[in-house]
């Protein structure tokens, strides 16, 4: 296959794909808000999972393509709710994630959930190895939560029951336009 092949082939899944990775936030997003911020995986401890001070909502067709919220709690915001209800999705979002212990501070972004401004716990370990072997560890934990987080939409999105999800979803935005 010639690169201008790939590169066309690569261009088609982004453009045509990327509203999975939008809608995938927004489920992120009513998950944690309605499991109390409780996130359970297999194989994992369980973690808390919050939208921290910036919540990017867009659409293709509007007036108002994008509605950028920043600063303090901007997934409780009437706006939010607001742009939710007017069929945007999360186009991106700054997450904290926080076991017992530690805490990730990371936005992803829904074109391609690529993981921006990610800020690891903090690392005790004065050898430098320790230190960069620690922080890899818990880069390597984050990415691998997110993974599996994904795995579980996509399931669920491929599954009979999306349309129930689709019907709470729905009850959880109106919940949020009415207050």
């Amino acid at each position: 296959m010639s690169n201008e092949l790939l590169h066309e082939g690569l261009s088609f899944l982004q453009t045509n794909r990327a509203f999975l990775g939008r809608e995938f936030l927004t489920w992120l997003w009513f998950k944690s808000e309605t499991q109390n911020h409780k996130i359970m995986l297999k194989n994992y401890e369980n973690y808390h999972l919050f939208i921290d001070d910036k919540l990017v909502l867009s659409s293709s067709s509007g007036s108002v393509r994008e509605n950028s919220l920043k600063g303090g709690t901007p997934a409780y915001a009437y706006e939010a709710g607001s742009a939710l209800g007017s069929g945007k999705l999360v186009h991106e979002a700054k997450f904290i994630l926080q076991d017992s212990e530690k805490q990730w501070c990371f936005s992803i972004l829904g074109e391609d959930l690529s993981l921006r401004a990610i800020r690891l716990p903090a690392v005790s370990e004065a050898d430098s190895r320790a230190h960069i072997s620690q922080r890899i560890i818990y880069m390597q934990l984050l990415t691998d939560l997110i993974d599996e987080l994904y795995k579980e939409y996509i399931k669920l999105r491929l599954s009979n029951q999306f349309q129930e999800e689709l019907s709470s979803i729905r009850d959880w935005i109106d919940n949020k336009i009415s207050i």
